[in-house]
């Protein structure tokens, strides 16, 4: 491609994005495709509208059009890189894999980060660990590295290695000490190593950090029960109940412990059965009941 013609196929997608930015996506589009047309190769026409489509929430018309540029072009690292954040964007995270799968992790080492991700969000977590420790391993130094000791440490958290996971977590530390979700990881870790002082910091600083996410109610509520702070487990729970929609059933039974060890017997006796309806094979649940239920009619039968 001459320089004369480079300038003015810029010119002309300059002259989209105005388009665009003005509103009118029906002729941007066709000045997009336009373009694609004299110029095939020129990939930068190829992203512009790709965004556009995802911008308009149409993912599938996006897909066709990258797709259909790699099927002719199968070696263009670049393009398949955007390819892949665009569906990362958009929680494609199978699309993800079957994208980046040929790539060379020594060549393009944030495809590590980029599939270790995918498989984190599919629950697959061996394969995440795998490459997010590829990308740690790559020694690429970027702003995503202390980024992906927090989705390991999360990982190994999956995986029931609490030691690694803590070891992880620590690395960030000194970059994220006031993220709240790090503060979270640290309290989860804590909780299953038995380090409830530990536990109990790192939660309370997750609820000073971030007071509207409902995962920190849940685990606080889970840390307060174990450690005997039953009132604030009640409080906690209760707040995470009424900030979600189906609470799980773990989370019922676990609120009907708090009420059974503060003598709130028939409140206990409602949560196990809510619990028991989400979940009707819920042993914690369904011991819950009967401790409830005798304790009632022993009251009774006193009466």
């Amino acid at each position: 491609m001459g320089i004369d013609s480079k300038y003015k196929i810029e010119n002309r997608l300059k002259s989209a994005q105005d388009y665009e930015a003005n509103g009118d996506n029906l002729h941007a589009m066709q000045l997009y495709y336009s373009i694609i047309d004299d110029e095939p190769d020129y990939v930068d026409t190829y992203f512009a509208l790709a965004e556009l489509f995802e911008k308009q929430g149409n993912i599938e018309s996006a897909k066709k059009l990258l797709t259909d540029y790699l099927n002719e072009n199968s070696g263009n690292n670049l393009f398949r890189l955007f390819y892949a954040q665009l569906l990362l964007r958009n929680s494609q995270w199978e699309d993800v894999i079957e994208i980046l799968q040929s790539l060379s992790i020594n060549e393009e080492p944030i495809t590590a980060f980029f599939l270790g991700y995918s498989f984190f969000m599919l629950k697959n977590y061996e394969h995440a660990r795998i490459n997010f420790q590829h990308f740690i391993s790559s020694g690429k130094k970027t702003e995503l590295l202390h980024e992906t000791y927090i989705y390991l440490a999360k990982t190994e958290i999956q995986l029931r290695n609490f030691e690694s996971a803590l070891e992880y977590a620590k690395k960030t530390e000194i970059v994220y000490s006031n993220f709240w979700e790090l503060n979270l990881v640290f309290a989860i870790i804590h909780y299953h190593l038995d380090m409830y002082t530990h536990a109990i910091s790192s939660i309370s600083k997750a609820l000073k950090l971030n007071a509207n996410e409902p995962t920190v109610y849940k685990w606080a509520g889970k840390i307060f029960l174990k450690v005997g702070e039953y009132l604030k487990a009640e409080k906690y729970f209760l707040k995470y109940i009424g900030m979600v929609e189906y609470p799980a059933s773990e989370i019922y039974s676990e609120l009907g412990e708090a009420y059974l060890k503060t003598n709130k017997v028939k409140d206990a006796l409602q949560y196990y059965e809510l619990a028991l309806k989400t979940d009707p094979l819920n042993k914690y649940a369904v011991e819950g009941r009967k401790k409830a239920a005798s304790i009632l009619q022993l009251s009774a039968n006193e009466i």
